[in-house]
């Protein structure tokens, strides 16, 4: 059960439902202890209505980032479109928390019910309008009618790729597209073919997989924005738990599209020395340090992973956030992110290296302040413990590792 929670019951349609707390909000979700796998662990897709209590963090952060953008765009009330709701907590959240009027949607007749009692228990009727439609056909909807939102935020259970067409489709001149993708092993190479036919890239597995899924993600919202004439600013993407979440700020106009794609790139890979390079071609075939084979993924996004000044926002107006149950966890997110967002190749494993070189790994926090002694930006990751990030030339990171690396005892 999710630290912080609490329980009251209640019942719909035969249903017995438990009240928790999230944020500002009260919301009634299926009773956990109902729906629980051999080993007690709570199962949410077995539960007739959708809620994962395991997204708190997902949903704070997603309200940090609205009322970040909020400030920066000078939006009083803006209109957010959730047309996954499952129990309605993230739209009844985005009302209490972020000030927004919301859309929430689900095709499922149960949950509806459930996300029109949370509206009337959290007392947001006038702020929350429900429908019980197929997501696309929600989006399809507010496009015909003219309803401009200033966020779309998809988070399925899977793919975003059914939805994410649309939902650049039905934003207007300018607004964020907020994409939740849990399909995490295709998109970090571990399944070739599904990554192929779904995203459109050419598939290979990294030893930087986690940063793989979150750029493979990034670079396929992009591409189908810029089929729309939107140009696309990531304003911050990132890795957690089982999941990836991207933020992109879409802008209409073909000069900016283009713009956008010239931020995709090939990445050539070397599984035996685990050298990675952004390249425009697809054809480069040797490693250019050790001639073995690469591998080569892409397209995909090369570009930063946040935007430094938005990052900066959020962590100005995190304080005003202390009553969010994953503030802590939050801040070292974006502490991390603020550090490594303009180092845009991707994380070197430092297990892997030593292992290759045969030394015992010395500690990453200290490799990052050697190679920062050195001249060359670098960074620990919020992807993996076990990695950095850094500008440096492969050849002074190897210097580096031998360097500290701990000397066995004689």
């Amino acid at each position: 059960m999710a630290e912080g929670l609490t329980r009251l019951s209640n019942v719909i349609e035969g249903v017995e439902l438990e009240e928790v707390r999230e944020g500002r909000a009260r919301i009634l979700v299926p009773k956990m202890d109902k729906y629980l796998r051999h080993d007690g662990v709570y199962e949410p897709s077995w539960a007739p209505i959708f809620y994962n209590p395991l997204m708190v963090f997902n949903r704070d952060v997603s309200i940090l980032v609205l009322n970040a953008y909020r400030s920066m765009r000078g939006v009083k009330e803006p209109l957010v479109v959730e047309p996954l709701s499952g129990t309605g907590v993230r739209a009844v959240r985005y009302a209490l928390e972020a000030n927004a009027r919301v859309v929430a949607n689900d095709i499922d007749h149960l949950s509806v019910k459930v996300i029109a009692r949370n509206i009337e228990l959290n007392n947001v009727a006038a702020r929350v309008n429900v429908y019980n439609l197929d997501a696309s056909e929600l989006l399809a909807m507010l496009r015909r009618t003219g309803i401009k939102p200033e966020m779309i935020d998809i988070d399925p259970f899977g793919t975003p790729v059914p939805y994410i067409d649309v939902a650049v489709q039905s934003l207007g001149k300018r607004g964020i597209i907020a994409i939740t993708a849990t399909d995490t092993a295709p998109l970090a190479g571990v399944y070739p073919l599904t990554l192929k036919r779904r995203y459109g890239v050419r598939p290979a597995r990294t030893a930087w997989e986690k940063e793989q899924a979150v750029r493979v993600l990034a670079g396929y919202i992009i591409r189908r924005s810029a089929a729309y004439d939107y140009g696309a600013r990531v304003l911050l993407a990132y890795y957690a738990d089982h999941y990836v979440r991207v933020f992109v700020e879409l802008t209409r106009g073909a000069k900016r599209a283009n713009d956008s794609l010239k931020q995709l790139s090939y990445a050539a890979y070397c599984r035996n020395c685990h050298h990675t390079l952004y390249t425009r071609s697809s054809e480069l075939e040797r490693c250019p340090l050790c001639y073995s084979r690469l591998d080569i993924i892409g397209p995909l996004y090369s570009g930063p992973l946040c935007d430094r000044e938005f990052i900066g926002r959020m962590r100005s107006m995190l304080a005003r956030h202390e009553y969010l149950q994953t503030t802590t966890r939050i801040k070292t997110l974006l502490n991390h992110l603020a550090n490594e967002c303009s180092i845009t190749r991707p994380y070197y494993r430092i297990d892997l290296l030593c292992s290759k070189l045969k030394l015992n790994m010395p500690s990453p926090a200290r490799i990052v302040e050697r190679l920062a002694e050195k001249g060359y930006p670098s960074s620990l990751t919020h992807f993996d413990k076990r990695a950095v990030k850094t500008t440096a030339p492969y050849h002074v990171l190897l210097e580096v590792l031998r360097e500290l690396s701990p000397k066995p005892p004689r």
